[in-house]
């Protein structure tokens, strides 16, 4: 089968699982032609020799030179015009409610407009979506295309209504979800009608990556999160629980994004300088490393998918700390492999964190069976043999028909 992966930033660190799901697609038969909106998120000598080679052989679609894309819109205007009239009405449609979406979604149908003539040219008939699904679904507007779309979590089921995921639903042949939360969700987006569109199929690590760390019992504790520092991943609720928590405890934050300089503000606040530090955006060499240092992974995430750092995390045996919330109660199994706290509640999340930080057995325990969670249910290559069933049965033959 040869199929696109449309993907909105690729190589990226954040979207390494993708790379490695690829890879075992192609191992398994697979014919996957790549293409990504943006460039890189690193420039070319940054990245991995993987990465490298994944990049020399992906179409980036915001790298096209405009006399091609002059060229490609004309093309389409004229040799499917009621196409063309159709998707950009579309677009006009989804970006409703102000200038700027309209703007927005105009940018998108054209880039839509590139992806289904450049598909064309390959003689592609399939796209499956991650982080792209408007453009895929303007192209599905205007092309004989198929489209699948990637459901990660927060970015494609915050806002369901801004983000027009009833049209997406209806326009896609099915939908990829990562948790059996993300399934429930598109349901609730959704008519019954489209409920069998819906297929769960986790993601995954690629175990041998992510080796066991010495355990130490050390009673200073190292503290670590991992992630987008953004107002949906709560990392001032951490800093709270910091403030309050009168452990012996440090806590290094990973990741960087739009809150940064606030958080950085808020420590100095909070007299957490000593306390608390922050590494930024890591190569993978540097987070590998960071979580070898680490006695404690915690997440204080308002809104996820099953985070993929959880899955690290796990799987180097660090015992997890992570808020009841979505997906992630899939993962992490209260009190048998990972704490639970309650969502947003600085009070549970403090008093979990100080019997995390007094019991060092349990810390052991906890993560020894982390690890092993893993192995069982989120290994990439096992997952990606059940996506690729899914992919087969999905192209190969109708939907069925909904109970």
């Amino acid at each position: 089968m040869h199929i696109l992966y449309l993907i909105g930033l690729y190589p990226a660190i954040n979207h390494s699982y993708l790379l490695a799901e690829i890879k075992y697609l192609r191992r398994l038969g697979w014919q996957i032609e790549t293409a990504s909106i943006s460039n890189p998120d690193r420039p070319h000598d940054q990245l991995s020799a993987e990465e490298q080679g994944e990049a020399s052989r992906t179409w980036f679609v915001k790298a096209t030179p405009v006399a091609t894309i002059l060229k490609w819109v004309l093309q389409v205007l004229f040799t499917r015009p009621g196409g063309f009239l159709r998707s950009l009405f579309t677009a006009w449609r989804m970006g409703a409610g102000s200038l700027k979406r309209r703007v927005h979604h105009l940018i998108y149908w054209v880039e839509a407009l590139m992806v289904g003539q450049w598909m064309q040219d390959k003689g592609l008939t399939h796209v499956h979506s991650s982080f792209t699904s408007t453009v895929a679904c303007l192209a599905s507007r205007c092309f004989p295309i198929t489209i699948s779309i990637g459901v990660y979590g927060y970015g494609e089921l915050y806002d369901p209504k801004g983000s027009n995921l009833r049209d997406k639903i209806q326009a896609a042949s099915f939908l990829r979800s990562i948790s059996q939360h993300g399934v429930n969700e598109l349901m609730l987006s959704s008519s019954r009608g489209n409920w069998a569109k819906f297929d769960h199929v986790p993601l995954g690590i690629e175990i041998a990556d992510y080796a066991p760390r010495p355990f130490r019992d050390n009673p200073s504790v190292c503290l670590i999160t991992v992630g987008r520092l953004s107002p949906e991943k709560g990392q001032f609720l951490l800093l709270r629980a910091m403030a309050k928590l009168a452990a012996p405890a440090r806590l290094v934050i990973v990741g960087d994004g739009p809150d940064r300089a606030e958080l950085e503000a808020e420590v100095k606040r909070l007299r957490l300088t000593g306390t608390v530090s922050f590494e930024g955006r890591v190569t993978n060499e540097r987070l590998l490393a960071l979580y070898a240092e680490a006695d404690v992974f915690v997440l204080t995430s308002l809104s996820e998918g099953i985070p993929m750092v959880l899955m690290e995390a796990m799987a180097m045996t660090i015992p997890c700390v992570a808020p009841r919330i979505t997906g992630i109660p899939e993962l992490i199994e209260e009190g048998k492999n990972g704490w639970l706290y309650t969502p947003a509640d600085v009070v549970s999340l403090v008093e979990m964190l100080r019997r995390v930080i007094a019991d060092p057995a349990a810390r052991r325990h906890m993560g020894e069976q982390a690890r092993e969670k893993v192995k069982y249910a989120y290994d990439m290559e096992k997952n990606t043999a059940r996506l690729s069933a899914v992919l087969l049965r999905r192209l190969t033959s109708d939907l069925p028909i909904p109970q």
